[in-house]
């Protein structure tokens, strides 16, 4: 991690500025650009085409915009939970109490006043970015597994329901598998509990690898992971499983040179097979028994229908 900029390696921290004067713009961007990448929104077309293309780290955001005030844009943009964890640092020329106050009402982390001291916006810029990321790294501990780094159940559940709302207004399938270590008890009991423990962690990574980057791996407890697979029918999300199945064969997990080769089951759901009452209910449920016909089958195996 940089000092700026913590999580993002050797890369300057983005910083879009957000004012519509040309001479304002250019003074920001060349005062920044040695520690920072500035990049300049001169219009409403032009800042929302910078957020949907690559959100930055920071905004650097004027209040008297001819479009729109400054206070309007960020209260739009804090509405969107996306965007909401950007820092907004209002840089104006309005210095008035009751400006400064409707700025940190609207949601802005800090408020600086032109003429601009290079020196003090460069602190608050540090040590806005730090507390984002101080911010960043508290919510991903709340929301992942220790061990893993896999999704925790409490963040699947809160994901799954905000998707499954999309996926319904949308029209836009979605798929759940439940995933269960085969023998994952003979792991722990032939090579210990650190090894079960690096199993599980490979595990993890050989799924990542494998999964598109919006679909949502959580572990559920123990041995027992869950995927959803967003806008995913279930031909789809076979190949995906079957994907998994084939990696770990190809790439098997290696402890101080010895080899651990191990498998999985998993039930597969589509929404469209889940009652229209307590849906999400209904998906792990269905899911579930679904991956203990796979383990009363044989294991090593994926069943998405009612009879293995």
């Amino acid at each position: 991690m940089n000092p700026v900029s913590e999580g993002s390696g050797n890369r300057k921290p983005r910083v879009l500025i957000v004012d519509d004067s040309e001479v304002e713009s250019l003074y920001l961007e060349a005062l920044l650009s040695e520690e920072f990448e500035p990049i300049r929104a001169r219009n409403l077309i032009d800042f929302w085409a910078h957020m949907a293309e690559e959100p930055p780290d920071l905004i650097l955001m004027d209040i008297m915009l001819k479009e729109i005030s400054g206070f309007e844009l960020t209260q739009q943009l804090k509405r969107n939970s996306e965007y909401e964890m950007i820092p907004v640092i209002f840089v104006t020329s309005l210095e008035s109490a009751d400006d400064i106050e409707r700025g940190f009402e609207v949601g802005g982390h800090d408020y600086v006043t032109k003429p601009v001291m290079q020196r003090e916006l460069k602190a608050r810029m540090r040590a806005a970015l730090r507390l984002k990321h101080l911010e960043q790294d508290l919510r991903l501990r709340s929301v992942t597994d220790y061990l893993t780094g896999a999704y925790n159940r409490r963040y699947f559940f809160e994901a799954v329901e905000s998707n499954l709302s999309y996926a319904q207004r949308m029209h836009r399938n979605l798929c759940l598998a439940m995933l269960d270590i085969d023998f994952f008890k003979k792991v722990n009991d032939e090579h210990g509990h650190e090894a079960g423990d690096t199993v599980l962690q490979h595990f993890t990574q050989t799924v990542r690898s494998q999964i598109r980057k919006y679909d949502i791996l959580a572990r559920f407890g123990g041995e027992e992971f869950v995927i959803q697979f967003f806008d995913c029918s279930i031909a789809k999300s076979l190949d995906l499983l079957q994907r998994i199945r084939a990696s770990l064969i190809e790439h098997p997990c290696v402890i101080a040179g010895k080899r651990i080769d191990y498998t999985f089951s998993a039930g597969l759901v589509s929404i469209e097979e889940a009652p229209a009452e307590n849906l999400i209910e209904g998906l792990v449920e269905l899911s579930d028994k679904r991956l203990y016909l796979a383990k009363n089958s044989g294991r090593n195996k994926v069943v998405a229908t009612d009879s293995p």
